[in-house]
């Protein structure tokens, strides 16, 4: 955890990603001397306030411009952005509730069985809020654990199985099938942070017209 309350990620996506992303920093700058306004206007004021009272105004400034944030009122940094996309996927798929915790292994390095994560050329790091993280882990884990523990069976079955061997057998054609099928029903973290990012592209035009009115 690099800040308070914030979880390091990095996402692993497509090539021209990180151009895009790069692409709405006018955005993400507008945004800021916007939040630099918001911060000026007289409730928040700490001029003449001991110091008790300045520090708790400020405290509410920050809690208010945490909700701004989450409810995509505000997206002053990349990282507010994506949890806006990231909350936007979380919601589409039902699963922005509380999950049972997670098992040590599904924070363990590596990739999940199933998991296609390795393919993809760029990485983008990203400072998350806590709950969201968590809320992905859990949904991934707790909608894929029976795939992965099907998927370590079929490694049991099949420790020398080869999708890539260039003249297969029908009966390992069969069973890569069957690995297919597993891989398909797990969902892992970072399908989440490259759908939270695509979400995030998606929705910048809309909301620089949102704010520039």
């Amino acid at each position: 955890m690099s800040k308070a309350g914030t979880i390091s990620v990095t996402a692993r996506v497509p090539y021209g990603t990180r151009e895009r992303l790069t692409a709405l920093k006018p955005l993400l700058a507008a945004e800021r001397r916007r939040a630099r306004a918001l911060a000026r206007e007289e409730r928040w004021d700490t001029d003449g306030l001991a110091g008790r009272e300045a520090a708790e105004r400020r405290a509410a400034w920050q809690r208010h411009k945490a909700r701004l944030r989450q409810r995509g009122e505000l997206v002053d940094t990349l990282d507010a952005l994506v949890t806006f996309g990231v909350r936007a996927e979380l919601a589409e798929r039902g699963w922005n509730r509380r999950w049972p915790p997670v098992p040590a292994e599904a924070l363990l390095p590596g990739r999940w069985p199933g998991s296609r994560d390795g393919a993809w050329p760029e990485k983008v790091p990203l400072r998350l809020p806590a709950t969201v993280v968590g809320t992905v882990r859990g949904g991934c884990w707790h909608t894929s654990a029976e795939a992965i523990g099907q998927l370590r069976d079929w490694r049991d079955r099949y420790p020398d199985a080869l999708p890539t061997r260039a003249f297969r057998t029908e009966h390992e054609d069969e069973a890569l099938a069957e690995y297919e099928r597993l891989a398909a029903q797990v969902t892992t973290v970072g399908t989440i942070w490259r759908a939270g990012i695509a979400r995030a592209l998606a929705a910048a035009p809309e909301f620089e017209r949102r704010f520039a009115s």
